[in-house]
């Protein structure tokens, strides 16, 4: 039997791929490519433009006050709607000068230039200014209405009074406003801060409330009443709403917020001081 032997196909003997020549390396290191340089640069920039923004950042803003200040100029040249006068509705306590600070308006400039959003935003920064409008009447005229706090105290220190809101807010009135001799008076250190407990203290006896002519507010702590007929009423401390319901009610058993008695001490809650009024004492507070 004969055997074939299997001719193997012709091998080449060479790869069909190109081969790669030698890498060539760049003569310039790193950091002097150009795309490197560049990220590098805004790396760093990022951390030190932002200091350099830092810095300059007040000298931007009075740049941007003057290009604003050229630009309002400008428009009040070339409108006709100058401002000529602020008319001002429902001011009472609050002082003027204080009233124009807030606007931050000058005569002859433009109408139209000027910011009405802002103006009451700072009009409304004034404690005494519960709310307020700003608007502009055609043809030169800013029209301001007020909605100011009420007042329900007058708080002596020495010889100066001022004005208290429910709040505690305090205002110098360049004027008494009427009626104010019906206002409560206050006395001592800190007294406005605490009205708002004293008139709630007082929402618990209408009828000793009506007779109330002043009062002060004693060592940072405690009220001592004063009624119209002269007699003091000293509450304690702690739980001053029972004491003076305590007060109420021996008053109408005994009468003992009579003009017999000058001080009504109910300091201590299981005891009860009097002190007889003198006999040349006068018939109503100091």
């Amino acid at each position: 039997m004969k055997r074939t032997t299997k001719t193997p196909s012709n091998r080449r003997d060479y790869d069909r791929r190109k081969k790669r020549g030698p890498v060539r390396k760049s003569g310039r290191p790193l950091w002097r490519q150009p795309m490197a340089l560049g990220a590098l640069v805004l790396l760093l920039g990022s951390g030190g433009g932002g200091g350099w923004w830092a810095w300059h950042e007040g000298w931007l803003n009075a740049v941007q006050a003057r290009v604003d200040g050229a630009t309002r100029s400008v428009v009040a040249a070339l409108t006709p709607f100058k401002l000529a006068d602020v008319t001002v509705e429902g001011r009472e306590y609050v002082e003027r000068d204080a009233i124009l600070a807030a606007l931050n308006v000058h005569t002859g400039e433009s109408l139209l230039s000027i910011d009405l959003q802002g103006a009451r935003k700072r009009l409304e920064a004034i404690d005494w200014v519960s709310t307020a409008t700003v608007e502009r009447r055609m043809p030169d005229t800013l029209y301001v209405t007020l909605k100011e706090r009420r007042p329900v105290a007058i708080w002596q220190k020495g010889s100066e009074y001022t004005l208290i809101d429910t709040n505690g807010r305090t205002v110098r009135a360049s004027r008494m406003p009427p009626g104010a001799e019906s206002l409560l008076l206050l006395g001592g250190p800190g007294a406005p801060e605490h009205v708002g407990e004293l008139l709630l203290l007082l929402a618990w006896e209408p009828a000793i409330a009506k007779q109330l002519r002043s009062a002060v507010w004693v060592g940072q702590r405690r009220w001592n009443l004063v009624l119209n007929n002269g007699t003091e009423i000293w509450l304690p401390e702690e739980d001053a709403v029972a004491a003076l319901q305590r007060a109420a009610k021996l008053d109408g058993s005994y009468k003992l917020l009579s003009r017999e008695f000058g001080v009504v001490d109910l300091r201590l809650p299981d005891k009860l001081y009097l002190r007889k009024r003198p006999a040349d004492a006068p018939a109503g507070p100091a």
